[in-house]
């Protein structure tokens, strides 16, 4: 056995990895590829085979990565979420990916997913943390949010609501256009329309995004993504960036300064879920976490003597 672990997080969009000693969180090793997974599966819920091989091909950099490292396969955690759990042909690429690669993926529900995901966030945020606050996390299929109050979690819920889901279901040219808003949007309140009656009772102060598009609004105001652990966003910033990005063309969308080619496509329905909620519940404080699925899981799985929150 390693003394240290590999945690992947399988994204519909995005394959991340993690590479950490077991006995205590540290980044080692990080990396993040724009696998696409999801592409072209979102209407019949197929994994096609170009987006199945692009995985297979992140996931042999991940383990070689790892194994050079010194780590062993039995130490490698495969996490797979939204497109991996509902995709009809998934199976095929599990089964793969363990024959071929040595690597069991591990597939989880929404709520797990937002429960690792809390377990993240609580991590890096600031010692006593205590305003009642709410997580979201975009990712390509699904949008997990985890309402909390110190240490207790008042409400969590996996949506599917995800950058690619929504992008295939709005889009003009198969790609976001403002003529689409008025739709999105009416899908978007029915479909969150219990997550705001809960938010309307705990009235949460402040939404912390946790990686992906999160990371990228940071970057849009010049300020790396990945460090300190948590902090606040200029949320008047945010708004000024969105609306100059929603009126762009890809083309035009996918050379803005901070803007990372592969979310270009997909961003403006991060953002406009992202403004959806705040405007709704009132927010004021907007606070990015760099940790999320795969750190919570260390926390979670991996560090059983380290009290949870």
């Amino acid at each position: 056995m390693s003394k240290i672990c590999a945690i992947a997080d399988l994204g519909t969009n995005t394959f991340q990895l993690l590479i950490s000693p077991k006995n205590e969180f540290q980044v080692l090793n990080q990396l993040q590829r724009p696998v696409g997974l999801g592409m072209g599966a979102m209407e019949k819920v197929t994994l096609q085979e170009d987006a199945m091989d692009r995985a297979f091909v992140c996931l042999k950099e991940f383990s070689d990565l790892f194994l050079a490292k010194g780590g062993d396969l039995s130490d490698f955690r495969a996490i797979g979420t939204s497109i991996i759990r509902r995709a009809s042909n998934a199976d095929a690429f599990i089964q793969r990916v363990k024959k071929e690669l040595g690597i069991q993926i591990q597939v989880i529900d929404g709520m797990q997913e937002a429960e690792y995901i809390y377990s993240g966030i609580r991590n890096s945020l600031p010692e006593r943390w205590e305003k009642t606050s709410l997580v979201m996390d975009i990712g390509g299929g699904s949008v997990e949010f985890i309402l909390f109050k110190g240490n207790e979690v008042l409400y969590r819920a996996s949506l599917e609501l995800g950058g690619l889901r929504l992008k295939s279901m709005f889009s003009v040219n198969h790609e976001f256009n403002l003529s689409i808003i008025d739709d999105l949007d009416s899908y978007v309140s029915k479909e969150m329309q219990v997550l705001f009656s809960e938010c309307e009772r705990a009235r949460p102060a402040v939404l912390i995004g946790a990686a992906g598009a999160f990371e990228t609004i940071l970057e849009l105001e010049n300020r790396p993504g990945l460090a300190p652990a948590s902090c606040e966003i200029d949320l008047a910033q945010f708004r000024w960036h969105k609306k100059s990005l929603d009126s762009l063309p890809y083309q035009d969308r996918v050379v803005y300064p901070g803007m990372k080619a592969f979310r270009a496509s997909i961003f403006p329905y991060a953002t406009f879920l992202v403004e959806k909620v705040v405007t709704e519940l009132g927010i004021k404080e907007l606070w990015f976490s760099s940790y999320s699925l795969k750190e919570g899981f260390w926390f979670k799985e991996l560090s059983p003597s380290i009290k949870q929150p």
